[in-house]
Formats: C-alpha cells, structure tokens, sequence
C-alpha cells in the first residue's frame, strides 16, 4: 500500500475568519499570530443592554462617553426619593417640562418597573412607589437624556442615584460607612429628603431635621461633597404642607428648621439651597403632579458641565480592525518608550 497523503495542518475557524476578513498575512506553520488572539476574543453575540437599572461600572462607562450630571438623591427610607424620579420620568411623556424634551434613557425598563404600582393596570387603588431594597454599599443609578425644545443647545444627560435609605441611615451614623459611599465624590447635585409628612407631627418633626443634620454632617467631616456641589434640601411630599397652609405653626417650623441648617452649614457647603416639591400629591388638590420636579430639572439643566480631558484610547477597548490593532501597537509602544526614558 502506498504512503497516504500527508494532511494540510488544521487552522483555527477563529483564524480562518480573521484572515477572510483581511487581517494580517498567513502566518507560517506552527506561528501563531498576534490576530488570532483578537479574532478568539471577538464575542459570537451582541450582549444588548436590557435597560435595567446600571451599576456603579456601567454608570461609569456612560461617563465616560459623555458628560453628565450626577444627582445623588439623600435621604431616609420612604421620603420620596424614588417617586421623583418616576415623577419626572412620566411629566415628559405628558409634555409637561416647559423648555425642555425627552431625548432618550438607557434604562427604560427601569423607570418603567418603578411606575407600574402608580399605574391603574397595577389594580392599586391609591398610586404607589416600590420602596427600594437595600443591597449593600454598592449603588444603583437611573440614566435620562433631554434637550432644549428651543435653540441648538446640546442634549444634556442625568445619572440619578437609586439606592435605599437605610444606607443613607448608616452614613448617618458613621462616618467610616459615609466614606463607602464614594458615589458621593461624584455629586454635582446632593438632594437631603426632608419628609413633610412627619414635619406635621409635632413629636417627629424636630427628630428629622437632627438626622437630616446629622447626615450632612457625616459627609462634610467625612469629606465627602465635592467643593462644587449644589446642596438642595428638599422638603418631599409638600402636599401635607399644604394641606394645612391655614396653620402659620407649620410655616414657622420650616422657617426655623432652615435657619438652623443654614447656621450650621453655611461655612462648610457655600452651596446651599432649600426647594419643596410634591412628586404625586394625594392630601391636597391645590399642588398638580410633580409639583416643583420641573423647577429642580431645570435648575440640574442649568448648571455648567465640567470639562475633561478625552480619553482617546480607553484601555479596556481592544478593537478587530487593522487600524484599531495599529493603534494598539503605536500606543503600547509610546507609552514603554515614555516610560524607559522618564
């Protein structure tokens, strides 16, 4: 019998693509080219972004390609922190926020989760917010994109903390968990819930302004509010207010609790600002839905963003084509030459 032919060595299907495509030379027997470990890595799918809720990385990310307000929402569990994010969310489907219109969110489905209990499909007799769930130091956020309805103004993207009071709760009582929350750091807007609802209960009233103090407190001597955020407390759910604007006794108390504020912060955060709003108004017909919400988004809108350098070449990005693997070997190469001779 005769010798059988010999068999061509088998190439890998990851680089049989990658030479079809036109990247790079064949390489010779028992080579193994420096594609082959782009072609490997290059996913089969499309990992599409399901529009929940983004943590801290992916918060990051968008950061990264963009400018953006932070807004970190403050305050202790049911004050309504959530239930201003939802409120703004649904005024921009109602055209409801003059000046301005909605151009977008990567989370969606989130904001969409978060109103369904308000909704009558829900079958809930009064709306409702879902409380959310405490998970740790490790925060959650909320992303909106809006633009001005005039004029040729950029769009203007928001990253809205959503994360549970009781971790609010624990900075307030220790500034070594204050210091965990380094989302903090990245605040262009800081929002103090004060709950207008126990503001008309004589015997909580002053016991929520001393813990919305004491929280303030941690995250200034935790160093922990940058010198350029905006300090908003805000006095959430206004409508019990209202509803008893015939008793002066509760306009004397807001009045008193924020001189004292002031007189206590006024040094240390030159920022700082006091506004109301009642996202859904149930004890009063006078104040309409989101009361005061469009006001606080024009005020974020408003605010200069602050320029960084670009980064033009992230390192976490590592591209297929023949010019993005030239740019990695140009950039790798500088960067070891900079550091040889520095």
């Amino acid at each position: 019998m005769g010798t059988p032919p010999s068999q061509p060595p088998q190439v890998p299907k990851a680089l049989e693509n990658a030479q079809a495509a036109g990247q790079g030379a064949t390489p010779g027997i028992g080579e193994v080219p420096t594609d082959l470990r782009t072609a490997e890595r290059t996913p089969e799918f499309i990992d599409l972004p399901r529009g929940k809720e983004l943590n801290d990385l992916a918060a990051l990310d968008l950061a990264k390609s963009r400018c953006v307000q932070w807004i970190v929402l403050a305050g202790p569990v049911d004050s309504g922190k959530t239930t201003l994010l939802t409120s703004l969310y649904e005024l921009f489907q109602w055209r409801k926020v003059e000046g301005y219109a909605f151009a977008g969110s990567n989370t969606l489905p989130a904001f969409e989760e978060r109103c369904y209990l308000s909704r009558r499909d829900s079958g809930n007799v009064l709306p409702h917010t879902p409380r959310t769930l405490y998970k740790g130091p490790d925060p959650q956020y909320l992303h909106l994109r809006i633009r001005p309805t005039a004029g040729l103004r950029s769009f203007r993207d928001f990253l809205f903390t959503d994360v549970s009071g009781e971790m609010f709760e624990h900075a307030r009582d220790s500034t070594t968990e204050c210091k965990e929350m380094t989302f903090l750091k990245r605040a262009n807007h800081l929002l103090l819930f004060l709950d207008s609802a126990k503001g008309i209960q004589q015997d909580k009233r002053w016991a929520m302004i001393e813990d919305g103090r004491a929280l303030l407190r941690s995250c200034v001597d935790s160093a922990m509010i940058p010198a350029n955020c905006v300090v908003n407390v805000v006095w959430s759910r206004f409508d019990y207010f209202a509803a008893k604007e015939a008793d002066d006794g509760h306009r004397i108390f807001r009045a008193d609790a924020e001189r004292e504020l002031r007189k206590t912060f006024d040094q240390v955060i030159p920022r700082l600002m006091f506004s109301e709003i009642a996202a859904r108004p149930l004890e009063t017909t006078a104040l309409h839905f989101g009361h005061g919400a469009p006001a606080l988004l024009k005020q974020w809108a408003a605010t200069s963003l602050e320029m960084k350098a670009p980064d033009l070449f992230p390192s976490s990005y590592l591209g297929a084509r023949e010019s993005e693997l030239f740019a990695v070997r140009h950039f790798s190469s500088t960067t070891a030459n900079e550091e040889s001779n520095a």
